[in-house]
C-alpha cells in the first residue's frame, strides 16, 4: 500500500463556502475559489437581512425548504439554514416583500438572505471576526443544510487571501503568529484537490498555512511526535523560517520525524532524518501531530482548534497525483490522526 492508496480510505465532508453582503464580490470570489480549490468549496455569493427580531413562520412562509420549521432542524442540532435564511419574505397574500415592506416582483433567484441576528444568537456556532451585526464581508461554512462556522473576510484574508508564502518561507510570520480562522478550522475532514503553480498562485498556500498550525500545536504542547515530509531534506536549510520553526518544536521536546529525498541532509538540528525515494517520500505531503499515548487533556485556555489539536492529535496528509495537483485532508479525529501516524511510522 502506498500514501496515495491509504488516502483512497478517507471519506471527506461535502462544505460549500458562502460569502454574503457584498457589493461587488466577484474579486473576493475568485479568490477564494484560486485559494482553496473548486474540488474543496463550492462559493457563492448572498445578500444579508440584519433583523432584531427573530422571524415567525408567517413571516418566513412561502418557500417551503426554507420555512423555519422548528422539526427540521438538522440532525446534530446546529443552526440550519432553514433558520437563519430565506430565498424571499411574503406578506398574508403570499406576494414578495422588499426591504421597505412593498409588494415587489417576485425575483428569478435572489441567492440566500442572511439573517444575522440569528447567527449572532447562536452560540454553537464558531465565528471570529467583528460582530456579524456591523459586517460588510461575511463568509459561512455550509455543510449540507447546516452551517458550521462563519468569519469575517478580513479574518480569511489576514491568513491566505492577502498574504503570500514567503512570510512563512522567511520567518516573517512566525509560530506564535500563526491560527486558523473559523472557516478554515472548519474545512477539516473535507477533502481537496489543489493546484500548485502555475496553475494557481494561491492554492498550496493552504496546505503551508494548516502545516504551520499542525507545527504550532505540537510546539505549544511540547511533547508528543510530529511526523513532516519534505519532498526533498534540503528544504529545511533553504527555507530560513521552516528552520527556524523546527529548531523550536523540537528545542520544546517534541519527537521530531522529518523524511524526504535526502539530497542535502540537514546539519545541526535534533530530529530523526528518515530518506527514501519511493513515491511516499517523493510525491507525499503530511505534517502529523500526535500527543504522548494517544488524546490527553490539557489545562490550557487556548483557542478551540489549538486546544483540540493540542490534547486530541491534528493531521494533514496530501498526495500529488500528477505534477503540482494535490488530493488530501486534514483531520483533528484521533482514530485518523492515529491511523495516519502509524503508517507513516511503520512503512517511511
Amino acid at each position: 500500500m502506498t500514501l496515495a492508496e491509504f488516502l483512497d480510505r478517507f471519506d471527506g465532508a461535502d462544505r460549500s463556502i458562502v460569502v454574503v453582503n457584498r457589493t461587488d464580490p466577484d474579486p473576493v470570489l475568485n479568490m477564494l475559489v484560486d485559494t482553496f480549490g473548486e474540488d474543496a468549496v463550492d462559493v457563492i455569493d448572498g445578500t444579508v437581512e440584519a433583523s432584531e427580531r427573530p422571524q415567525s413562520d408567517g413571516d418566513r412562509g412561502g418557500d417551503a425548504s426554507h420555512g423555519g420549521d422548528p422539526s427540521r432542524r438538522d440532525s446534530r442540532g446546529g443552526l440550519t439554514t432553514r433558520e437563519f435564511t430565506t430565498d424571499r419574505i411574503v406578506d398574508g397574500n403570499g406576494e414578495a416583500l422588499g426591504p421597505d415592506g412593498s409588494v415587489t416582483p417576485e425575483p428569478g433567484d435572489p441567492g440566500p438572505v442572511i439573517d444575522v441576528g440569528a447567527l449572532r444568537r447562536h452560540d454553537d456556532v464558531p465565528f471570529d471576526g467583528d460582530d456579524p451585526e456591523d459586517l460588510e464581508n461575511l463568509a459561512l461554512l455550509v455543510e449540507g443544510d447546516e452551517v458550521v462556522a462563519g468569519s469575517t473576510l478580513g479574518e480569511l484574508g489576514n491568513a491566505v487571501l492577502f498574504v503570500n508564502s514567503d512570510l512563512y518561507i522567511t520567518g516573517s510570520r512566525t509560530l506564535d503568529d500563526v491560527d486558523l480562522p473559523s472557516v478554515i478550522g472548519g474545512l477539516a475532514d473535507t477533502a481537496f484537490t489543489l493546484r500548485g503553480y502555475p496553475e494557481s498562485n494561491r492554492q498550496k498556500l493552504l496546505l503551508i498555512t494548516i502545516s504551520r498550525f499542525i507545527e504550532r500545536a505540537a510546539w505549544m504542547a511540547g511533547d508528543g511526535t510530529l511526523r513532516s515530509s519534505f519532498q526533498r531534506l534540503s528544504r529545511l536549510d533553504d527555507e530560513v523560517g521552516t528552520r527556524r520553526v523546527y529548531e523550536r518544536v523540537s528545542a520544546a521536546g517534541v519527537d521530531t520525524h522529518l523524511y524526504g529525498i535526502p539530497d542535502d541532509l540537514p546539519r545541526d538540528l535534533d530530529a530523526v532524518i528518515h530518506g527514501g525515494d519511493t513515491r511516499d517520500f517523493t510525491d507525499s505531503w503530511f505534517v502529523v501531530y500526535r500527543p504522548p499515548e494517544g488524546p490527553h487533556s490539557i489545562d490550557v485556555d487556548l483557542g478551540s482548534d489549538l486546544k483540540r489539536g493540542i490534547e486530541g492529535g491534528v493531521g494533514l496528509l496530501a498526495v500529488e497525483t500528477e505534477p503540482r495537483v494535490w488530493r488530501g485532508v486534514w483531520t483533528f479525529e484521533p482514530d485518523r490522526v492515529r491511523s495516519v501516524n502509524r503508517y507513516i511510522e511503520r512503512n517511511l
